[in-house]
């Protein structure tokens, strides 16, 4: 389908972003200090109010690299760690990136499509949960979409320099700003060299991958030392084979709306089987970029996760938009001419995402119900555990923001509080048993670090009697009294 369609509405070139920026405003906005501070967010937020000396020594043994916890840094400096002001940078990423998809969609595909695609984002679950986390994943998507940009305007004009200097600027703050931007610019390389329509762009394309890998010299160790400490294995489990389409549904809500992106695709497909004899129907060379950005990886990550589990829905989030502006393509390549056939199938798309779109959705850590109910448990001489250790940042947040801001001190000033962060039983203080006559343990998922739940075990061992709290959905706090 032509863009005329939509042209013939003579619509202001500006109308439909500014629109996208505004709805997406509306939406994530309402509800984003809802959830509690949980999970990695008090971990970001903790190590980011650090000197920037002591942030850069924690990121010698961090997972991902220094532009975003550096933003938050500087961020945090002006608006303190609220909720809601610690998520406002990440929810702005987020809704910038709704008008970039539909740019791309626009320059390189169709309008039609690009609508789609950033409506069908706009009302992502998937995409909403990360637009309300203090994480880095917002950045994450925007810098991709924006670095496929500016690599397939590279593509549409390889001699021109303004994309090769903005493709080379954003990709590096792609991959300072997490690991698997690496992916994206393999995904570009990939791009030029197979393909015989690209094949003009890959002295730029090399160009930029120079230029680009120049800039990242100084991360190169850590990087090196990351991947060696991740070679051993992760938390994350090795994937079965209908985890293929569960990351398809996290993309799309929910499964009927799953089915019927998919259900577009493979029509597409077999439209154009039937009709690839014909060099009308052949795509075009974004469009085959298009299908690289989201299979290669997608498929590569899921064959890699057997030996390195990492086929996991935050690692995965780079290809979703690729996936969202092929369910576009789709719409857009099945419906040939057929313009009730458009905006009929298209209002199916965007309608099932709309209907099924929770904007107040929650992320199942009740962290600051746990923190109250230990305050009221807890007694002057009434030791409290946590397993795993990493818990103390949420936990502190919540129960003395004092000793969440005293950087570097925090785990001292809760063991003045009989407060203790244990991942093992030989962490427990020796001889704590022998000074009191009850003990609070909270857990978090002690599995990843404590296989057995030995922790537990030992406490277990010490008291007759114990009170079993649940917290829904994540966590237990136990209350042990009578000593043994």
């Amino acid at each position: 389908m032509s863009d005329g369609v939509f042209e013939k509405r003579n619509l202001k070139p500006w109308l439909i972003p500014a629109g996208l920026i505004i709805l997406n405003f509306i939406l994530k906005i309402i509800f984003l200090d809802r959830r509690d501070i949980s999970m990695d967010e008090p971990f970001t937020i903790y190590y980011s109010q650090a000197g920037i000396p002591s942030l850069f020594e924690m990121l010698k043994t961090e997972n991902n690299p220094p532009l975003f916890f550096l933003l938050l840094h500087f961020w945090i400096q002006v608006f303190g760690i609220s909720a809601f002001s610690v998520r406002f940078m990440p929810f702005l990423f987020s809704i910038l990136t709704a008008p970039v998809i539909f740019l791309t969609g626009k320059r390189f595909f169709s309008v039609g499509s690009g609508i789609v695609a950033s409506l069908i984002f706009t009302f992502s679950n998937y995409h909403l949960a990360f637009a309300h986390e203090a994480r880095v994943y917002p950045l994450f998507v925007l810098l991709t979409c924006l670095s496929m940009y500016f690599f397939l305007s590279l593509i549409q004009n390889p001699g021109k320099k303004t994309p090769l200097y903005l493709l080379v600027i954003i990709n590096v703050l792609l991959i300072y700003s997490h690991f698997f931007g690496f992916f994206v610019i393999g995904i570009q390389l990939l791009s030029c060299l197979i393909f015989p329509e690209t094949r003009k762009a890959v002295k730029a394309c090399l160009q930029a991958l120079m230029a680009t890998l120049l800039l990242y010299l100084p991360y190169f160790p850590v990087l090196f030392s990351r991947f060696s400490s991740s070679s051993g294995g992760t938390w994350v489990p090795p994937p079965v084979f209908s985890d293929l389409y569960t990351m398809a549904w996290r993309f799309s809500n929910v499964p009927v709306v799953t089915v019927f992106f998919i259900l577009m695709l493979t029509a597409a497909f077999v439209k154009y089987l039937i009709g690839r004899r014909n060099p009308s129907e052949h795509p075009s060379p974004y469009q085959k970029v298009l299908l690289i950005w989201f299979f290669v990886p997608y498929l590569a990550i899921f064959l890699l996760s057997f030996k390195l589990p990492m086929f996991l829905d935050r690692y995965l989030v780079f290809t979703s938009i690729a996936f969202y502006l092929l369910v576009g393509q789709a719409i857009i390549y099945t419906s040939g001419s057929r313009k009730i056939v458009f905006y009929v199938v298209s209002v199916i798309a965007v309608g099932g995402m709309l209907i099924t779109f929770k904007p107040n959705l929650g992320n199942h850590r009740r962290l600051k119900k746990v923190v109250e109910v230990i305050s009221e448990l807890k007694r002057n001489n009434t030791p409290v555990f946590m397993c795993p250790e990493w818990l103390e940042y949420g936990f502190a947040y919540y129960y003395n923001p004092g000793y969440f801001r005293d950087y570097g001190k925090l785990r001292l000033d809760l063991q003045n509080n009989s407060i203790f962060p244990v991942s093992h039983p030989e962490e427990i203080p020796h001889g704590i048993f022998e000074t009191t006559t009850s003990l609070i343990l909270l857990e978090e998922w002690p599995e990843v670090v404590d296989k057995n739940n030995e922790v537990l075990k030992t406490i277990s061992d010490r008291f007759s009697g114990c009170r079993e709290i649940n917290i829904p959905e994540a966590y237990k706090i136990y209350y042990f009294t009578g000593k043994k």
